[in-house]
């Protein structure tokens, strides 16, 4: 008996979480300054705290995995990916606002949902990109905090995250 109420219990909590998250994607917030008022205190916390790949770590690597190689249907590579290794202002784009549905990297079709991280700082941001750009056999250019805040200021408005529909049909990750 006692298994069952733990059962029961375990199915009512994860469809209550199931049934929030769309309600969330249709009801975004509306008063973000309440939310975004401890990001600058939280984020001088984790500068000092921690290095880029230490970021990554924490941030990154529970879907991309360690060495950047993904976890297929779900997550795409970083290693070796166009994605992360192309237009410095796209992958910024995904990194703040998340990316949502398929997206084709090296020929293989993933489909996950990525969150946005526009909680992390524009340094943070930066340092993770380069890292990612620069690790794994990436040879990218390394991604700058000013890249990083010309990218939030173009897309503050944005709210739910990109498809890659929208993303190659923007320039630069554009508005």
């Amino acid at each position: 008996m006692r298994d069952h109420r733990l059962t029961l219990w375990s199915l009512s909590l994860g469809l209550a979480v199931w049934a929030v998250l769309p309600w969330m994607r249709t009801n975004p917030a509306k008063d973000l300054t309440r939310l975004q008022a401890s990001a600058p205190v939280r984020a001088a916390v984790v500068d000092a705290t921690r290095s880029p790949a230490r970021l990554y770590a924490s941030s990154c690597a529970s879907c991309h995995q360690s060495q950047g190689e993904g976890r297929f249907p779900v997550f795409p590579p970083l290693a070796g990916s166009p994605w992360a290794n192309g237009d410095p202002d796209r992958l910024i784009a995904i990194t703040l606002h998340g990316l949502s549905g398929p997206v084709d990297v090296n020929g293989i079709g993933y489909s996950g949902l990525m969150p946005g991280f526009s909680h992390l700082s524009d340094r943070e941001v930066a340092d993770v990109l380069t890292h990612v750009r620069g690790s794994w056999g990436n040879d990218a250019p390394p991604v700058t905090e000013a890249d990083v805040a010309a990218v939030r200021s173009r897309t503050v408005d944005r709210r739910p995250p990109w498809t890659t529909k929208e993303l190659m049909a923007e320039r630069g990750a554009g508005q």
